[in-house]
């Protein structure tokens, strides 16, 4: 039953950046130009995970330049120029040609990077930061709500992408920009995991996000209570039909098993869908089943004309909520996810048709 994105997921969703390769050559190519850094030693790094191997070196010509050419990995990767102590970090996905260009004298914090789309998602990414750092110390950076918002949005285009990756592993001086011990934080980290895990299950990175993810989901702030619920799942908080607000979290405290649904109750197949969930509804209900549908539809008067007799908990999704969509990589509709008791299993329904057997799995 999964449609394309129809009109109303494609409002919502803000765009999906598309990632192309278009060359054979086994080859891709880094041109930097360093002002300042004539005759200095150029050290290229890549990251395995966090730790940084020496791949090549070269001397900075008499005109600040220097290049690399590096046959290309299987999978996307950050890479890393450094010159005495100083480096500049880059993404190669599958980009032929990378140009870097900065001032020694401040190429750790102010640099451009061009040549493909994750290039220039990292260069707002390091512009912004860089601006901040210009106004506030990097402890307030490291804490500014506002920023972690502006950067999110960047990557909520594409969370599976090299450049999430990279975010969601920033530090601040020694603090981490993305904390786990912070909800909203956990919430990015959860969904850059869940989208690797998902689009990229071969990526040698992923099996590490989800390591992080599952432990960031232990963790919590210093002074929470020990009995306090922990959310171990992106928080969805949405209005139902009586304009109060339901979070994912709450339903799932009193649940041993809960659906989490995307749909458009206005879409062609969303009868034969309703029809599917609400038999399994009716049938584990009483054994501890409990659904959050997130409706999705275009207008909202339409989707409380369908919303007002569903015995389960139903809110609404405008377009200004696109953002918690983006966190569970939602780019058709229905999409559909199972959550166990413990929160730690999120399994995504790709088959409707196997959705009883998965929540009786769980039960």
């Amino acid at each position: 039953m999964k449609r394309s994105i129809s009109l109303c997921i494609a409002i919502l969703l803000c765009g999906i950046a598309i990632l192309t390769s278009c060359s054979s050559n086994d080859k891709w190519h880094v041109d930097a130009t360093i002002n300042g850094a004539d005759g200095k030693t150029a050290i290229l790094e890549v990251s395995n995970n966090g730790r940084w191997h020496v791949i090549d070196s070269t001397k900075v010509d008499g005109n600040s330049k220097c290049e690399f050419g590096i046959k290309r990995s299987q999978y996307p990767d950050i890479y890393r120029l450094t010159i005495d102590n100083k480096s500049i970090y880059f993404p190669i996905d599958s980009t032929e040609n990378i140009s870097i260009s900065a001032n020694m004298v401040d190429m750790a914090t102010r640099s451009s990077i061009s040549g493909a789309n994750s290039a220039d998602m990292m260069q707002e990414i390091n512009t912004a930061i860089a601006d901040a750092l210009d106004k506030a110390s990097s402890q307030d950076v490291a804490n500014d709500i506002e920023l972690k918002r502006q950067l999110a949005k960047v990557i909520q285009k594409d969370w599976s992408n090299i450049v999430s990756y990279y975010l969601i592993n920033k530090t601040i001086g020694s603090q981490r920009l993305y904390n786990p011990a912070n909800s909203f934080d956990r919430g990015i980290i959860s969904a850059v995991a869940n989208a690797y895990i998902t689009n990229k299950p071969n990526d040698p990175r992923t099996k590490l996000l989800e390591e992080i993810a599952i432990a960031n989901r232990r963790s919590y702030a210093p002074g929470t209570p020990i009995n306090a619920v922990e959310i171990y799942f992106p928080e969805v908080s949405l209005k139902d039909f009586n304009n109060q607000t339901q979070t994912l979290s709450a339903v799932w405290e009193n649940s041993k098993v809960t659906i989490l649904n995307f749909t458009a109750y206005t879409a062609e197949e969303s009868p034969a869908f309703q029809l599917v969930i609400g038999e399994v509804y009716n049938k584990y209900h009483d054994k501890g089943l409990n659904i959050y549908q997130v409706g999705c539809d275009p207008e909202e008067y339409l989707w409380r004309m369908a919303a007002e007799n569903i015995p389960w908990t139903a809110v609404y999704c405008s377009s200004n909520d696109a953002e918690q969509l983006m966190r569970y990589n939602v780019t058709a509709l229905p999409t559909t996810f199972v959550i166990d008791a413990s929160g730690e299993k999120i399994e995504r329904v790709d088959d409707i048709t196997k959705l009883d057997a998965i929540v009786a799995k769980y039960l």
